[in-house]
């Protein structure tokens, strides 16, 4: 399902799945920011396949606060989305993060994402996975790509998870229930 990033040799991994994937896209790398949570995406297989970083807003780079300064209200929690990135050969695991994104947000008390989105991403988002995702100004071209400023939702999806809009939803943060017999 997914591993958080907890040491030199799984972040070494983040990077290298990242890399891999936004070289083939022709993005200039980026790598994870001091006080975001990391996490890698595992395939049936057992492997690593895909990446995702969720960061509190406060501690986005200057580039990405200004960029959303005038979006942001005081009534939402709003975290950003970074380096969702799935290897071509894991390409399912792309409905793994969105789902893993909810459930971070849910568990963390997130309203809303921040995040400057490719714009295949922007549309699969919103018709296929029904997360509403707003465009809240003009396109950038940002590290080797047109991207497109985006406020996602989160609160409105992740409070109608089971609406049949939300069937593809499955669960990554669940507890299991230990039954001690004395």
């Amino acid at each position: 399902m997914y591993k958080q990033v907890d040491s030199a040799e799984s972040l070494a991994l983040f990077h290298q799945i990242k890399k891999a994937v936004w070289d083939s896209m022709g993005f200039d790398m980026e790598y994870a920011k001091d006080g975001s949570d990391l996490y890698l995406l595992i395939a049936d297989d057992g492997e690593a396949g895909g990446t995702y970083e969720f960061t509190p807003h406060s501690k986005s780079t200057p580039f990405i606060r200004a960029l959303f300064e005038d979006v942001i209200t005081d009534e939402m929690k709003v975290m950003e989305l970074d380096s969702l990135a799935v290897l071509p050969k894991y390409r399912g695991l792309g409905r793994k993060g969105i789902s893993l994104m909810l459930d971070y947000a849910e568990k963390h008390g997130y309203t809303h994402a921040v995040g400057i989105a490719d714009p295949t991403f922007f549309q699969l988002i919103n018709n296929k996975y029904h997360v509403r995702a707003t465009q809240v100004k003009e396109k950038i071209f940002y590290k080797g790509a047109d991207t497109i400023p985006t406020l996602f939702h989160l609160k409105e999806a992740y409070v109608n998870k089971n609406h049949p809009d939300y069937s593809w939803y499955t669960p990554m943060f669940s507890q299991i229930k230990v039954e001690v017999v004395g």
